[in-house]
């Protein structure tokens, strides 16, 4: 697989509120920083299927909109605006850049800008 495709599979799990198929793209060392201050949000396959548990219980509306993806070396970016996140009316923008290490997504650097 190639981390296009990764990166698309984690992106329709993520449509889909498909908490098994999105684990299953992330490894094991999943880590998820906040790239604005460089704090771990996420570290751990549990914690990342905690997240994404509570996330998708509270947000019956979610629903991602791609606006350009760029792939580089073993990096997807995606930049997109997130809908419907934990009952919010407001759209958020974001960068999220996947780094893919052994057909797994190891790391993800997440820039928010609310609008």
């Amino acid at each position: 697989m190639t981390i296009e495709q990764i990166v698309e599979k984690q992106m329709r799990a993520y449509e889909e509120r498909d908490i098994d198929s999105m684990m299953a793209v992330f490894s094991k060392e999943i880590k998820v920083v906040d790239f604005s201050n460089n704090k771990t949000i996420i570290e751990g396959i549990n914690d990342c299927r905690k997240m994404y548990a509570e996330l998708f219980l509270n947000s019956p509306n979610l629903r991602a909109e791609i606006v350009k993806t760029i792939t580089f070396d073993n990096k997807v970016i995606v930049q997109e605006y997130i809908h419907g996140r934990n009952g919010s009316v407001e759209k958020i923008e974001q960068v999220v850049i996947f780094e893919i290490n052994d057909e797994k997504i190891s790391r993800i650097n997440m820039m928010k800008k609310y609008t």
